[in-house]
Order: structure tokens, then sequence, then C-alpha cells
């Protein structure tokens, strides 16, 4: 009923379901149906009909490459690339939201300050050394792209 909607992404529980009525409704205006939430539910999604994802700025490399193995047609690769990435995914989705982008930018010198206006505290520095200890096995471009 909106004219010109073409993409859209979703963020919220059951996105998969949400994804698979809003395509089947849309039909072939739908161009961009896309995954969110820091890619909490990308495989779900992927299945529902995601043609991409709309993630955080903290490892976009790594979810790319799911995203184009789930395309692609290999399953399995793409099963286990979200495997390898997911406990950070959870991380940032449920503990630290968009100050874990900011950290790890901080971190690998792509910017100075991961510094949040008020009310949104400071990552807590448990948190924070668990969003590291998850993403360093993981070599993201973001903690070593401003270091070049």
């Amino acid at each position: 009923e909106i004219e010109m909607l073409t993409l859209f992404k979703i963020e919220c529980p059951q996105a998969a379901a949400k994804l698979r009525a809003l395509i089947a409704a849309g039909g072939d205006a739908i161009e961009g149906p896309f995954d969110g939430e820091e890619a909490i539910t990308l495989l779900a999604d992927l299945d529902a009909g995601a043609t991409g994802s709309m993630t955080s700025a903290m490892i976009p490399d790594l979810i790319g490459p799911v995203i184009a193995d789930f395309h692609a047609g290999n399953r399995q690769a793409a099963i286990d690339g979200y495997g390898r990435v997911l406990p950070a995914i959870n991380h940032e989705n449920r503990q630290c939201g968009f100050r874990a982008a900011k950290a790890a930018m901080v971190e690998g010198g792509v910017i100075r300050s991961d510094f949040c206006r008020h009310p949104i505290a400071p990552l807590h520095p448990d948190t924070r050394a668990m969003l590291f200890e998850l993403l360093r096995p993981l070599d993201p471009l973001v903690l070593r792209w401003g270091r070049g």
C-alpha cells in the first residue's frame, strides 16, 4: 500500500516470518529485503528471502562472505562462516549495541573516541574485554584498518 516501497530492513522478533510475508505481498516490486539487528538472525532471514543485511560497522567484512556463500548456493560454507562470527554478533547485539562498533573502531585506529552521549553509558570493562576476546581470533578489518 506504500507507493514505491522497494527496500526494507526488518529488525524484530521472528523477522524471517515478517520478511516472508512482506516479500509475498510485494512480489516483484520488492528489490531489497534486508536482515537487521547486527545479523543476529541472518541465516533464517536469508532463508526467508532477504537479499542482504544491514549490520553494524563492526564486522561487515566477515558477514559479507556468509551472504555471498548463501546466494552462491554454498549453504554449508554460509553456515560455517556464520557459526564463526555468531558469538561476536550475539555479544554485540545483546550486550553492547552500537558501542561495540565504536569500541572496535577505536581499537583499530579508525576513530579516536568511543564516547557516547548521555544517557548511553560506556561499555563496562568486562563487556569490552569479552568483545575483543571474541573479535581478535576473527581478525576483522576494523581491528587493523586504521593501523595500516
